[in-house]
């Protein structure tokens, strides 16, 4: 197997031998890359581990991410923009009051948020031992606070009727930190979803008159 070219190339016997689309070897990368990070953290992770997790030599990493803090950056980045997705893909402005729950509900859980906090935890943490890290653990947490808080808006502005009792940012705040919080709390919290609780507090905010 190939590590990132796109054009077939010869075997050995002069027959050609498909490639791998770069586009294919970064993905694959950057899954591998959350699972091992997410296991073993940034800081123990090896890049062959996630090469060989992908299928790949080491050298697929190198030709694909110009470092390992590159990597942990880009891996970060998709888990950000698969949160945000789901909710861009769901929140819209002519859904109905009475429906906006189930639409969180159907939102959070489009992915595994205990592998998504692992995540979070792990580019947290290194962030913090490694302070040239931390502007863009920054730059990436307020793209995602931007990024809900456009929805809130969005949504808050097609239904006047409705007052979240707070300013939309404050509510937008309060809706990350509590998901972030219950997962962070999970072990003590067994069998409670934290998308459940911010649908529930959606749907008690939304109630208000």
């Amino acid at each position: 197997m190939s590590d990132d070219a796109s054009d077939p190339s010869p075997s050995v016997t002069g027959s050609p031998t498909p490639r791998t689309p770069r586009a294919e070897v970064r993905e694959r990368l950057l899954t591998a890359g959350a699972e091992v990070f997410a296991e073993q953290g940034v800081h123990e992770a090896r890049l062959d581990e996630v090469a060989a997790r992908a299928g790949f030599s080491k050298g697929a990493v190198y030709s694909n991410f110009s470092s390992k803090e590159d990597l942990v950056a880009q891996v970060m980045q998709r888990a950000t923009n698969l949160v945000l997705g789901s909710l861009r893909e769901l929140v819209r402005a002519d859904i109905a009051a009475v429906d906006i729950g189930d639409v969180v509900r159907a939102a959070f859980g489009r992915h595994d948020q205990s592998g998504q906090f692992a995540l979070l935890s792990e580019f947290r943490g290194y962030a913090t031992r490694h302070p040239e890290f931390l502007p863009e653990f920054v730059r990436q947490r307020r793209e995602l606070q931007d990024g809900v808080f456009e929805l809130v808006e969005l949504w808050f502005g097609a239904h006047p009727e409705i007052d979240a009792g707070m300013s939309l940012e404050d509510f937008s705040r309060v809706l990350i930190g509590a998901n972030v919080g219950i997962v962070f709390d999970a072990a003590a919290l067994p069998g409670v979803n934290p998308g459940e609780v911010v649908a529930a507090l959606v749907e008690a905010v939304i109630r208000r008159r």
